[in-house]
């Protein structure tokens, strides 16, 4: 098993070669295992996934800060990748609340961790920005301590729609990096003109979220760009989801089996589970 420690120092190493490198997310121990077996380099928690997996929405406060720790922890365990964690907006409106959950991060081995602007609050979705950077810097504060090579991406939830959102994201993104943020992410950033804008703007590694509908820029045209990382979020598994109840509904409806014929065999994924000794 690789430790910890050098799990951390590959993935921040990723981070420096801004090449886009690709970071899928899996939602339990099995498809972690799949995407280790696939060779990918790094590998992401993903809130969504996990909250569908026990039967729950996303965002809606289901999923505590234990809930999401303990999940994170049995991805690490399944792996020897770098495991970031998304970790939504730190389980708490408080500096003090992020840094709990940032030491978390690190007790149970992510070798990184995201922290979102949003407050779950439809009144006022996002932290006025004062206080969206002293929770990042406290973060930051926390991580410089415990665990130096451990990344923190610091995410700007806003629209990016109009040129007056676009700027706001800019300057919230710009106050993260300056706070100490190693790599920062805007999830609603997937036009090309507007990744450049963010990318000239700020000196930092970006993350982009690839895993959506009508997303076509390729990781190379990412990586010419000066992107450094490329998740998935809940991509995969809404895929996932959706072949599951696609093939029910063809049972429950239309009183066949074929949709089995589009099943994967177990040879295919059997290579990268874990069997008895």
């Amino acid at each position: 098993m690789i430790s910890i420690d050098m799990r951390r120092e590959r993935f921040k190493a990723l981070h420096a070669e801004k090449r886009a490198f690709l970071m899928p997310n899996p939602f339990d121990a099995g498809t972690t295992r799949i995407l280790e077996g696939l060779q990918f380099e790094a590998l992401a928690t993903t809130s969504a996934g996990h909250a569908f997996s026990i039967g729950c929405k996303d965002a809606e406060g289901w999923i505590s800060r234990d809930i999401a720790l303990a999940h994170a922890e049995d991805i690490v365990a399944a792996t020897n990748l770098p495991v970031n964690g998304d970790l939504e907006n730190g389980f708490g409106d408080t500096p003090d609340a992020v840094v709990e959950t940032v030491q978390g991060a690190i007790n149970v081995g992510l070798s990184g961790c995201s922290i979102e602007d949003y407050t779950t609050d439809p009144k006022q979705p996002y932290y006025e920005l004062d206080l969206a950077v002293e929770r990042i810097k406290a973060a930051v504060d926390l991580k410089n301590r415990k665990a130096p090579d451990f990344v923190l991406t610091a995410r700007s939830e806003g629209s990016v729609h109009s040129d007056h959102d676009l700027q706001e994201t800019i300057r919230r993104l710009k106050a993260f990096k300056n706070a100490g943020a190693d790599c920062i992410y805007a999830p609603e950033l997937y036009e090309k003109s507007k990744i450049e804008a963010v990318l000239h703007a700020i000196d930092a590694p970006i993350n982009i979220l690839a895993g959506r509908k009508n997303f076509h820029m390729t990781r190379k045209e990412l990586a010419d760009m000066g992107v450094a990382r490329v998740s998935i979020g809940s991509g995969l598994a809404r895929v996932a989801y959706g072949a599951f109840i696609a093939a029910a509904e063809d049972m429950k409806d239309g009183g066949s089996f074929g949709c089995f014929d589009r099943a994967a065999g177990f040879s295919e994924f059997d290579p990268f589970l874990k069997s008895r000794p």
